[in-house]
């Protein structure tokens, strides 16, 4: 089971990324406390879209397992999971709980 501060290093890869294609007002702080959606949210729709793509390829990369982050679950519970970057790492770190269908 990966642990929370390899997700979080994981995370943080995917919002540098992001970060490269933001105007420099609009970057995101590498810090879990950075939030992302909600009343105090940084991204918008696009923005979302674009860390939930790069998320998904850095947490594959360094976990070595896919990981979906939209899922019904994952997507009815967006402003929640999206809340912060802490809040996200925790998210995913309870889906890698859970046991996985193989076959």
């Amino acid at each position: 089971m990966p642990t929370i501060q390899t997700i979080t290093a994981a995370l943080f890869e995917a919002v540098d990324e992001l970060n490269r294609m933001l105007p420099a007002g609009e970057r995101l702080p590498t810090d879990v406390r950075t939030p992302l959606m909600g009343d105090s949210g940084r991204l918008d729709s696009a923005g979302l879209i674009n860390l939930i793509v790069i998320a998904e390829q850095r947490l594959a990369e360094r976990l070595g397992t896919p990981v979906l982050l939209t899922d019904d679950r994952t997507l009815s519970r967006v402003v929640e999971v999206f809340g912060t970057i802490g809040s996200l790492a925790d998210h995913v770190q309870g889906l890698l709980s859970e046991p996985r269908d193989v076959g």
